[in-house]
């Protein structure tokens, strides 16, 4: 039956191997209570930037520099982001 497979359907089937893998990975680490925060740090310059507590690329919306952390709050909220608290208070 694999001798049948083209090469688009093998490629396709270790994505979604791969996919599961990590959702399974991402499933244990939650309930282990390791979550992937963000977390708000300030600069010398008193601008705020962001990044993940563990890894991953921060949302486009959030990339950059800003100069109220509410406004991160804000689109972090709207995204349904968790984060990390004791960063921002």
């Amino acid at each position: 039956m694999d001798a049948n497979k083209s090469s688009y359907d093998r490629v396709m089937e270790r994505s979604l191997e791969k996919k599961a893998a990590a959702k399974e990975r991402k499933e244990e680490r939650e309930e282990q209570g390791i979550v992937n925060k963000l977390v708000i740090e300030r600069g010398p310059a008193g601008l705020y930037s962001t990044r993940y507590s563990m890894r991953g690329a921060v949302p486009d919306e959030l990339k950059g520099l800003f100069t109220r952390k509410d406004r991160i709050l804000a689109i972090a909220e709207r995204r349904g982001i968790e984060v990390e608290t004791e960063t921002y208070s």
